[in-house]
């Protein structure tokens, strides 16, 4: 069976915004101020670069009990990493021992506790948290005497799902344990003319409709609410439509189908935003 693979809007992460704090305390070092970083204050006299990542992955070191072995455990979800240059005066820039241990003691004033920390090895510190109950790791790692240092925050986390593969099986399934599917089949722009790349999404239909011929199936068109609502209806109605005549068109007895449009009444996501929007524009097979 032919597999279509059919791209989902990517989900917002609910992260604390930072980077523009992080920007205008950047501005302020020379004037000696802690920058404020994401979670935690960094070194007064440091410029701040940061970097978000939805997903990635974080190795941190664990003292082994009763040994001087140490293990090594991966950690994956969303991840900050933060690079911190000095750019004060020679002879205040801060020792190994003095920026590994503020991050130590940070770490412990939120309840949290060291992993690893060598005392042989002033330039390294691995610690874990918890913050509005989500599991953090951090990482601190000192350069060239203490006029570099960065630091990787991971809130632990699962990778949101960005591809699905939309299938016959998987429109039966959603069918059987949902009772509606979404599905995002491409119309020309105003239009309710199907492209040429919407033959995937029907022949799907169609083989799991053949594949159970006592299902019956309601189409339902919606839109975003750009534009003027009772027009958005009309359109969603007649996209609806649309997509059960290619149906028919393919041999499904169009007894077992109905069609009706909702335009923008039924939305499932925010329509401020344009992923939101690109969410709601979609048909839905409703069993009945």
């Amino acid at each position: 069976m032919k597999r279509l693979l059919m791209a989902l809007p990517l989900f917002l992460l609910t992260m604390l915004i930072f980077s523009s704090t992080a920007l205008v305390a950047a501005s302020k070092a020379a004037e000696n101020e802690p920058l404020k970083d994401y979670i935690f204050r960094g070194m007064p006299n440091f410029k701040l670069e940061s970097q978000v990542r939805n997903f990635e992955e974080l190795t941190i070191l664990s003292a082994k009990p009763e040994s001087e072995e140490t293990a090594e455990t991966t950690y994956e979800g969303n991840r900050v990493f933060s690079s911190y240059n000095y750019v004060g005066k020679e002879e205040t820039v801060p020792s190994p021992l003095q920026i590994v241990r503020n991050y130590q003691e940070a770490v412990k004033k939120l309840g949290g506790e060291t992993l690893y920390y060598n005392k042989e090895d002033k330039n390294k510190f691995h610690g874990s948290f918890t913050r509005n109950d989500k599991q953090y790791y951090i990482a601190v790692n000192v350069y060239n005497s203490g006029w570099l240092y960065e630091v990787f925050i991971l809130e632990l986390a699962e990778m949101q799902k960005d591809i699905e593969i939309i299938d016959a099986d998987t429109i039966l399934h959603k069918l059987e344990k949902e009772g509606h599917i979404a599905l995002y089949i491409n119309f020309d722009t105003g239009k309710a003319t199907l492209k040429p790349d919407a033959a995937e999404v029907i022949a799907e239909i169609v083989t799991a409709l053949k594949s159970k011929p006592q299902l019956k199936v309601k189409l339902e068109g919606h839109t975003d609410n750009v534009g003027n609502a009772a027009a958005n209806k009309k359109l969603s109605d007649d996209r609806a439509k649309a997509v059960m005549a290619a149906i028919v068109g393919k041999g499904i007895d169009k007894g077992r189908l109905s069609a009706e449009g909702f335009g923008l009444e039924k939305p499932i996501a925010d329509n401020n935003t344009d992923e939101g929007r690109g969410k709601n524009r979609r048909v839905e097979l409703v069993k009945q």
